[in-house]
């Protein structure tokens, strides 16, 4: 039978109602409200029992108003908020606060649109969901305090008002915990069997009581041309809720928003065979309906996401964002953010060959250019799916080849189904939700299909295409559906000799632009010369500095080359983002990390833009935004961000970039500091606990500590990197007072952070460094930037660092090991950690377990969660992220080459293995230093190593290689033909080049 789906136009958000019902309690007493806001935006409360909020933005922020209340819950209630206001599109929260004030549930309306007529907020258990706490226990039981907040969006108004209330609340019998089965004046209707029934005008269903649900699953005998769906609490007053019109029978699923009610009657002359009420949330969220209609079809017809964990990749040209598209491991390709998405399906021997019967595998650029591929095999035939994207990254284009071979003469059928669906799966859910992309409009015009506002320009003409909707079925050369579930297939007939390849191609824009590309000649010429044109633009913004090695070795050069491409795509124009989806923002935490390895690969124009991009968005207050995105910068305050601006300007000018070009941002980043020295005054009373003396105080950090704020460690560490920093640049700007304060500031406040790390470890009774100072918990991976990115050998305490990186290797990466599960891969930068401890075969032993979760393999990338099983399916992140492919970048490079700050050394091959000499030759060439550029050739010397050093100039300290960890305490070591004596088994190169041989070649 055929599925239809019928989405209500309208979706009534927690029970949006034209008119209030009579609630028999005040929920909040006629006292004022308190009025209050995030930095840079106003708020002014008025008014008790009514109450009246007024607000402004100058970007990103919020608004509210609190009250105080005593609700304790029954077992069911509604509250009725009667809300009126003007200012449409920013988000609306309505929070509820327990009486520790830790623990908020909240009921959320994006983009909100008041009206000053107003409406009734209805709100009932179901609407509240647990935000954010610490309590274990998330029902909400009621709460002692109450706010209304405006959240502004990046379209939403700059300005408006918002008044609500009188707000009252009345209890509800509790919910059954069985439902008495649907009853109908047409009893053929609800007796289970879908195959039979009788004709009728209408049909009514009693549901016994009134009851939430989101639509209803019509199986007809005989569909109306037309019928209605409405609903009513007593039996006698239906209030009409949808029209369908042209239904082509069969499966009907429509959907109505939320709706409560007793009665629901189908009026319309036909023949209903059976009826069944849709869950109420596949009337609220059409991927809920979407993963209903996968999980019951044939495998194959739906994307792999709608009912298992799914794969994907970018395609996208640098400084492109988020105007890229995506690739699905199976060959589905998307359209663009929040686009639907191409499928291909193959017809061999009237055989369907969708990615469920194919053989399917993935591929990548033999250069390791980020050009990926999917291919499949099946019924004697491959397929190529092989997109590219070329153009500005403002306005980009992305074209697809589709190259189809046969072993034998015969005629393949391609098509290719535009599906209202993205690659971007469904359990993807911030910033860009995935799953679901609305077409309303379908058609063809020549060699163009509309899809809506964009054009998929089909460049080789197709046989056919038929554009269906998902009620009415297929329409021909178009098709409407206001539920935005219209579909098409655009048909090919490939006439194959043996052996032979065709290509179909199509193109499509990525930046909202219309202009189609210009083609001169053969498509298939043209398809090609953008291929080759591409990879030459690749091979230049890659740049020179490139890791080599040989054939056999684990993937460490091909995945770092890819993590740069990656990163250079997520790059929004001068924004360094994790993603082009889910993280379509931009950190500062994630730049500053992101910058280290573009400075350390040499691009150091896009390290420096981004910097000027983000410096201008701090506050008046100093105090620098923990990201911007398109509202502006955002007020939530994360306390290691105010580190890391500073750390930055200071590695900007360390790797070479003219003071000059930092001069103009020096004004915020000296406030930057002077924000965090008053937040660590604040903490230097004599009534502060030692293990918070001296400390940033509490945030949620890097997000590790949303359910509360706390004392995190991560923080601090970043804090001192912007001491750091900070005088770095002020010494560099010719400020030498300025920067001999800071230097003090910060030895001051690595004392105390070391003294706090101390007290903590007392404390919990603990020999390792804990996450957090008031939490005692275990977070390695955020240790670990109190040992990289130029940390100093003595800021963590000898033996808590190595427990704690030998609890991390014992408790969690050997169980890991043994038994697996889901991580983030965030973990990578503990690769560093391990090579600063010395312990080159666990660094090695972890990559090789992180390589064995890249998401596909023949891709190179790592999604922010690896999921195990690896098939179920959970919110993962971006595909590539980009803040762990840059976590990625910095431990690569770090095996061959890093900074030992304290000592102005550049430590060489900590992470080498010597078997790797076998194999062939190992190259580093032109890695950019704080000293200007090194490269580095490693090979075999006999049994032991030659290595050749080639740099601009030696580090101040030298280059220091530890023999004992690479070849052993025994090594014999000759620098240029001479033997040399190590110190404390290292040799130390104090020359730019140098030839040195380890081992019996010595």
């Amino acid at each position: 039978m055929r599925r239809h789906l019928s989405i209500g136009a309208l979706i009534l958000a927690a029970g949006l109602l034209a008119t209030p019902v009579a609630a028999q309690t005040a929920l909040i007493a006629p006292t004022p409200w308190t009025a209050g806001a995030s930095e840079s935006v106003t708020s002014k409360a008025r008014g008790g029992d009514t109450a009246r909020l007024d607000y402004g933005f100058k970007g990103a922020g919020y608004a509210f108003m609190v009250h105080g209340l005593d609700f304790a819950v029954p077992d069911n209630f509604v509250i009725d908020i009667p809300v009126k206001g003007e200012g449409a599109g920013n988000d609306l929260q309505i929070k509820f606060t327990d009486a520790s004030g830790d623990n908020v549930w909240w009921v959320t309306r994006p983009a909100f649109v008041p009206t000053p007529q107003g409406t009734v907020l209805r709100i009932r258990p179901r609407h509240i969901d647990f935000a954010w706490g610490p309590t274990k226990d998330r029902t909400f039981r009621g709460g002692k305090r109450m706010e209304v907040v405006v959240v502004k969006t990046a379209r939403g108004a700059a300005s408006g008002w918002l008044e609500v209330g009188p707000i009252r609340w009345r209890a509800e019998a509790p919910e059954p915990k069985t439902e008495a089965p649907i009853k109908a004046d047409v009893t053929a209707a609800v007796d289970g069997d879908a195959r039979t029934g009788i004709g009728a005008a209408s049909v009514t269903l009693d549901l016994s009581r009134v009851r939430a649900f989101g639509g209803l699953k019509l199986d007809w005998g005989r569909v109306p041309t037309l019928y209605t769906v409405a609903a009513s609490d007593d039996g006698r007053a239906f209030h009409e809720l949808r029209r369908v019109q042209g239904s082509d029978g069969g499966t009907d699923y429509v959907t109505l928003g939320e709706v409560d009610a007793r009665y629901v009657r189908i009026n319309g002359q036909g023949q209903l065979n059976e009826a069944a009420l849709l869950p109420l949330e596949m009337g609220l969220k059409p991927n809920a309906l979407l993963s209903e209609l996968a999980r019951t079809a044939p495998r194959g017809d739906y994307p792999r996401g709608f009912t298992e964990q799914a794969y994907w990749t970018v395609v996208g040209v640098a400084h492109g964002g988020p105007r890229a598209a995506l690739l699905s491991e199976d060959g589905a390709v998307e359209l663009g953010p929040e686009r639907p998405s191409l499928m291909p399906v193959l017809t061999v021997g009237g055989k369907r060959l969708t990615w469920a019967q194919a053989t399917v595998k993935q591929g990548m650029d033999a250069e390791r250019l980020p050009l990926p591929t999917v291919e499949w095999q099946g019924e004697g035939v491959q397929m190529r799916v092989a997109p590219l994207a070329f153009g500005e990254g403002k306005a980009p284009y992305a074209l697809v080849r589709y190259e189809v071979r046969s072993d034998t003469a015969q005629t393949v059928r391609l098509e290719l189904h535009v599906q209202p669906m993205q690659v971007n799966p469904p359990t993807q859910f911030l910033t860009r939700p995935g799953g679901y992309a609305p077409i309303r409009r379908l058609s063809r015009d020549g060699d163009t299909v509309n899809v809506d506002d964009q054009p998929l320009w089909l460049l080789t003409p197709p046989k056919d295409f038929t554009a269906a909707g998902f009620l009415s079925g297929p329409q021909g050369a178009s098709a409407s559906d206001t539920d935005g579930l219209a579909s098409g297939v655009i048909g090919y007939d490939l006439n194959l000799a043996p052996g032979e390849a065709q290509s179909v191609i199509v193109a499509f824009p990525l930046g909202g632009q219309t202009a189609r590309p210009v083609i001169t000649g053969d498509v298939v010429k043209w398809a090609e010369g953008q291929a080759e044109s591409v990879r030459a633009d690749w091979r230049q913004r890659l740049g020179d500095t490139r890791l080599v090695l040989p054939a056999g070795a684990p993937p460490i050069a091909d995945s770092a080359r890819l993590a740069l491409a990656y990163q250079l795509i997520l790059l929004d124009g001068d924004w360094l983002k994790p993603g082009a989806r889910s993280y379509d923002r931009s950190w500062i935490r994630d730049g500053a990390m992101m910058s280290e390895g573009l400075l350390r690969m040499g691009l150091h124009r896009e390290a420096l833009a981004y910097f000027k991009a983000y410096a201008p968005m701090s506050f008046e207050t100093g105090k620098v935004p923990c990201c911007v995105d398109a509202r502006g910068a955002d007020p939530t305050p994360e306390n290691d961000s105010n580190g890391q601006l500073p750390w930055l300007a200071g590695e900007l000018i360390r790797f070479g970039v003219a003071p000059a070009e930092i001069a103009p941002y020096w004004p915020q980043v000296s406030a930057a500091i002077a924000y965090q020295e008053g937040l660590r005054q604040a903490n230097l009373t004599p009534q502060t606990e030692a293990r918070y003396r001296g400390l940033m105080p509490p945030s949620i950090s890097h997000e590790g500590y949303s359910d509360k704020a706390a004392y995190s460690y991560w923080d601090n560490f970043w804090a001192l990197k912007g001491y750091r920093g900070a005088a770095v640049t002020a010494q560099a700007l010719g400020k030498a007072a300025e920067a001999a304060r800071l230097t003090a500031q910060g030895e001051a406040f690595a004392s105390d952070l070391k003294a706090s790390i101390l007290a903590t470890a007392a404390h919990y009774g603990q020999d390792v460094v804990a996450g957090a100072a008031d939490r005692g918990d275990f977070d390695p991976t955020s240790t670990t930037m109190g040992l990289t990115s130029g940390a100093h050998t003595d800021d963590i305490p000898e033996a808590l660092k190595r427990q704690t990186f030998e609890r991390y290797w014992t408790d969690i990466l050997m169980r890991r090991r043994q038994t697996p599960n889901s991580y983030t891969p965030y973990e990578l930068r503990n690769v560093g950690a391990f090579l600063r401890l010395k312990q080159p075969e666990r660094a090695r032993q972890a990559l090789t377990m992180f390589f064995a979760n890249q998401a596909p393999r023949a891709w190179f990338q790592w999604g922010e969660v690896v999921t195990v099983p690896d098939r179920q399916p959970l919110f993962i992140g971006d595909l590539p992220h980009g803040w762990v492919e840059s976590d990625y970048l910095r431990v690569a490079l770090d095996m061959f080459a890093y900074e030992r700050a304290e000592t102005a050394q550049m430590v060489l091959l900590s992470g080498f293995d010597a078997q790797w000499a076998e194999l062939g030759e190992t190259r580093l060439e032109r890695l950019h230093t704080p000293w200007g550029t090194l490269s580095m050739t490693v090979t075999r010397a006999g049994s032991g190593l030659k290595i050749n050093i080639d740099s601009d100039a030696p580090p101040t300290g030298g280059y220091v290689i530890d023999v004992s960890s690479l070849m052993g305490r025994d090594a014999r070591v000759r620098v240029d033909g001479k033997l040399v004596t190590l110190r404390d088994g290292e040799v130390i190169i104090k020359t730019a080049k140098a030839e040195i041989i380890l081992g019996d070649g010595a």
